[in-house]
This record gives structure tokens, sequence and C-alpha cells, in this order.
């Protein structure tokens, strides 16, 4: 038994010892430590230092690129569009063709299709309590409601900061998901 007591606590020391020699060399993420440069003098004078040996080196030595990218560079050169040989590029329409007719359509950015998906999961009507609320109170809420352009910018400000379930900032005292006046029914007619 004495033995085996005798053999665990070597295993053990040789463990501890081949832990402490990770950092020698081995080691891919330390092979920078001894191939001359200037940063292997530091990484070695650094190490020096942490072990108590050797005051802390001064500088990091850097290697900073001899010609920093432009703006240019960073956004790439534009895909050239390739024409078949023989075709002809039309500049301009003939004046016989009228130019189509445009037609405005809802703004795709900003706030509106998280409305839109908003309006369309709460199926019940303002005013209509749905959620729980310990406190808060209208005039706090309308003070709240008066910082923003308008119901559909309070409302997605309120959706974007946790919405009904958290209502951190108390915009929803009634309980009804919906904020400052705003009403879900234009969201939620088909569009075209």
């Amino acid at each position: 038994m004495a033995k085996i007591a005798r053999l665990g606590m070597l295993g053990a020391g040789l463990l501890c010892l081949a832990a402490c020699a990770e950092n020698t060399g081995w080691n891919p993420n330390y092979s920078a430590m001894h191939n001359g440069s200037r940063y292997a003098a530091y990484v070695q004078q650094r190490e020096a230092a942490l072990q108590g040996r050797a005051a802390v080196p001064p500088v990091i030595p850097l290697a900073l690129p001899v010609q920093a990218p432009t703006a240019a560079d960073i956004a790439g050169t534009t895909a050239r569009r390739q024409v078949a040989p023989g075709t002809v590029r039309v500049s301009q329409r003939p004046a016989a063709q009228p130019a189509p007719a445009t037609v405005a359509a809802a703004p795709a950015n900003g706030p509106t299709p998280m409305l839109v998906r908003y309006a369309h999961q709460q199926t019940h009507a303002p005013g209509t309590r749905v959620y729980p609320r310990s406190g808060g109170s209208d005039a706090a809420a309308m003070r709240l409601c008066r910082g923003f352009a308008d119901a559909a910018a309070a409302q997605a400000a309120f959706l974007a900061a946790g919405g009904p379930l958290i209502d951190p900032r108390g915009m929803d005292p009634d309980g009804d998901g919906y904020v400052c006046g705003w009403d879900p029914a234009p969201y939620r007619q088909p569009r075209l």
C-alpha cells in the first residue's frame, strides 16, 4: 500500500513539473520566443519580468505597415457587367415610349417591418389588459411619450427596449402592449 502511495505522489510531482515546462518552446503558441526578432527579445524579457528575474520591458515592439489602406482600398472595386459582343448599349429611352409611372411604396427600412410584425402577433384591441403591471402612472408615460416624434417611433422604441414583457421605462401602464396611443389596426391591413 505504501508503494502505491509513493507512486501516486511521484506521478503527481511529474505532472506538476511537466505543466511548468509548457512554455519552454515545444508549444507552437510560444515559437516566437526564440526566432531572434525584436518581439522575441521582448517576450523573453517579459517572461523574466513576470517571474521576478528582470525589469519590466518599457515598450512593446510593433511592426507598422508601410502604407495603411485607404477608404477606396477597404471598399474594394465595383463589379463591372460583362457585355456580350455584338450588343448595343442604349443610354436613353426613345421619345415614343413614355416613362413608367412611379408608385409610392411604403418604406422598407426603419421600424415599420417590426411594427407590422408586432401588430400581427398581437390580436387584441388597444386598452385590453394583457400584461400584468404593478405601479407606473399615466402621467409618467405621457411625459415619456412627449420625447418621441410620433406614436410609431415611441412603439418602436418600446419594443426595442424589451417590449411589453419587460417595459423597463414604464411606458405601458395599462398593460395592453401599445404605448403613446399607437394603434395596430393600420399595420394589420394587407399590403399589395
